[in-house]
């Protein structure tokens, strides 16, 4: 059994018991991991002690309590842990079913396209979980993009960021008590040290990246007010799909959609307008419009 297939059934019955109108029994509990959970890895082994120490993992894992209801005959959610999951949380179990996923027979590789480029560092979120409960310092070798030699980094892990289909974690040093933001594609060799840190007096996770596109979250700086021109087409998409949770829609009419962003002006951002090409327009601030024009001078000038 792999810490990924316990990890998807724990989390399925979390969601199914949360999500329960009345007690459910084991027998009932057990049917319903045969038909959801992917790898299947139940049908004979799963007794009831496997399943007393999955109560266990998720209330330590996931706040849940669930207790036996004698009156019912069956299992239900301690009502002081009836709030859902946090949709971060659920995001974050969802990665580490697909590294799990990405692990199924060879013989269903005809059935289930892939993209070529699958995220790398997935097998690392479940240790750096536990190090953030903790609130333990771990220690890894981190190799960046512009240097050739990788590194040996001790840090204390407090948030963990997904963005653009990669993982991230943000860090603080000891000692320094700088924040710094790893890949966990660019981590190898993670080991707990079991050594205690405390985060920077103040740190809020749930607001920290809350006015950021992307990783980067710049210290001395403010967020700034982003105005765009989209194309129909563009417009209709990112309705459909914001490109911030600050983002509100100015205007639309049969040619033209404007809409306004208050995010932190960073290379994550930039990016992401410079990717849509001809389908918008930078109307505010003037300084990130006047990057534009020059950054997509420079690109037309090699063709």
């Amino acid at each position: 059994m792999t810490t990924h297939a316990q990890l998807q059934r724990q989390q399925a019955l979390a969601l199914r018991l949360q999500h329960a109108k009345r007690a459910l029994s084991f027998a009932e509990l057990h049917a319903y991991l045969l038909e959801e959970t992917v790898l299947r890895d139940v049908a004979t082994s799963y007794s009831r002690r496997t399943f007393e120490r999955d109560l266990k993992a998720i209330e330590e894992d996931f706040g849940i309590t669930v207790r036996y209801d004698a009156r019912q005959r069956g299992y239900v959610v301690d009502p002081a842990d009836a709030v859902p999951l946090l949709a971060g949380h659920q995001r974050l179990l969802e990665a580490m079913e697909l590294h799990a996923f990405l692990r199924l027979p060879a013989a269903l590789t005809p059935h289930v396209q892939l993209e070529a480029r699958r995220p790398l560092g997935l097998e690392h979120l479940r240790p750096l979980v536990a190090a953030v409960q903790a609130q333990q310092l771990v220690e890894f070798t981190y190799s960046k993009f512009w240097e050739d030699r990788p590194t040996r980094r001790v840090a204390g892990p407090m948030l963990l960021k997904e963005f653009r289909g990669r993982w991230y974690v943000l860090a603080v040093q000891p000692g320094t008590g700088a924040l710094r933001c790893f890949g966990l594609d660019r981590i190898s060799d993670l080991a707990p040290t079991f050594q205690a840190f405390r985060p920077p007096n103040g740190f809020d996770a749930a607001a920290y990246y809350e006015q950021a596109f992307g990783i980067i979250r710049p210290d001395d700086e403010a967020p700034q007010e982003i105005t765009l021109l989209l194309s129909p087409v563009q417009g209709r998409y990112v309705q459909t799909f914001p490109l911030h949770a600050s983002q509100r829609l100015l205007s639309q009419t049969a040619s033209e959609t404007r809409v306004s962003l208050r995010v932190y002006d960073t290379h994550d951002l930039r990016m992401e307008l410079l990717s849509m090409g001809e389908e918008v327009e930078v109307l505010a601030p003037a300084s990130l419009r006047e990057w534009m024009q020059g950054s997509c001078a420079k690109a037309a000038a090699h063709y």
